[in-house]
């Protein structure tokens, strides 16, 4: 095998290594930033929840001691619904990133086109 051969397989060798990285790399940033939209989605949901009913129903923010007993059994309650729609909400935020690594993703970048639509 010539040098030129050599390097023309070197050249392409370092394409795929970098072709596959930006793959690895295209399928990471997609699943970070999807986990972290996807849990943000149902957190902000029980803070709107606990913002608009908790002091009303359970006292939230309020200490043990200024509780009645009906926002005291609300508050139990409450913490049991709010561990199980994180719980559930992760499971399926895990199941979504499961998911992606059965698919090819390729991150193409922020395009903008400056021509406003009319062809050159």
């Amino acid at each position: 095998m010539n040098k030129e051969q050599e390097l023309h397989n070197l050249r392409n060798a370092q394409k795929e290594t970098f072709q596959t990285k930006v793959l690895q790399d295209s399928m990471t940033r997609l699943q970070d930033l999807s986990t972290k939209k996807f849990k943000t989605c149902f957190v902000y949901a029980i803070a709107e929840f606990e913002n608009v009913f908790g002091l009303e129903l359970w006292g939230h923010g309020l200490p043990e001691d200024q509780l009645t007993v009906l926002q005291k059994a609300n508050r139990d309650r409450w913490q049991q619904v709010r561990t199980n729609i994180l719980n559930k909400g992760n499971t399926q935020s895990r199941a979504m990133v499961a998911e992606m690594d059965l698919h090819e993703i390729k991150f193409v970048g922020y395009q903008m086109d400056l021509t406003g639509g009319r062809e050159k």
